[in-house]
């Protein structure tokens, strides 16, 4: 049985809900990243390990199993799901979201001299917890950058911290370019989890986003986002598993 059971528990299955936003999004996640490597699992574990109620876990389903991305197997109460087409999902997830659409982006020069200068003045002023490295700086932070880019791109965890970040780290709006760019983020549920999941070793440490979402930013991002994204694919073994160039969605 391919899924008829999520099928019929709806009348009219709606194929227009978006399941890339923001809550689905970490149910999408769990079946990239811990979904993959189980030979099964059920509605109710993924329900439980991401936080999201099973309605919005069982809409999901529904998506992936009509796309084929998902197989169910078994029937009614004991029924089980295993991940069919992984790298078809993901490919159907970077149609779906364009960090340059989905988010809204403040560039900026800075009175400080170097990177290093802006990071020990956002660690001093104690505003390290309320950003989060994004794009090719979260790429340095998990030692997966092959460019020589040296701009701090930060999410910013409370649109109202905008304010005080100009102020600490001397930053002056620029039109082209950019030294330091703050994001306002899409993903507010998938970047508060990448940040629960890391542990804090050190007074100096900075939150950076996930393996999946740093490749789901930089993937249509225009400054060698492609290039960046692809390298991580590469040597990233849970992104190596999941992306497979050439693939095409459903």
């Amino acid at each position: 049985m391919k899924g008829q059971f999520l099928v019929s528990a709806f009348s009219k299955p709606n194929m227009g809900r978006n399941i890339y936003a923001d809550k689905s999004s970490l149910v999408l996640n769990w079946i990239l990243m811990q979904g993959v490597e189980k030979e099964d699992f059920s509605l109710r574990e993924v329900a439980v390990a991401t936080g999201i109620g099973l309605g919005t876990v069982h809409r999901v389903f529904e998506h992936l199993i009509l796309k084929g991305y998902l197989q169910a197997i078994g029937i009614r109460t004991n029924k089980k799901f295993a991940v069919k087409k992984a790298s078809e999902l993901l490919f159907e997830w970077i149609g779906k979201y364009n960090i340059v659409e989905k988010c809204k982006f403040y560039s900026y020069s800075s009175g400080f001299i170097s990177r290093e200068q802006i990071i020990e003045a956002l660690i001093l002023s104690g505003l390290q917890e309320k950003v989060v490295l994004a794009l090719h700086s979260s790429a340095e932070a998990q030692r997966l950058k092959n460019t020589n880019l040296q701009q701090l791109e930060l999410y910013m965890v409370e649109p109202g911290v905008r304010q005080k970040l100009e102020r600490t780290l001397k930053l002056s709006p620029k039109e082209r370019g950019y030294e330091v760019l703050l994001i306002e983020p899409y993903y507010k549920a998938f970047l508060k989890q990448s940040v629960s999941l890391q542990v804090i070793d050190s007074e100096n440490y900075l939150f950076h986003t996930s393996e999946l979402l740093t490749f789901l930013d930089l993937y249509h991002f225009p400054l060698r986002g492609i290039e960046q994204a692809e390298f991580m694919a590469h040597k990233n073994s849970k992104l190596k598993r999941i992306y497979k160039r050439g693939t095409k969605n459903g």
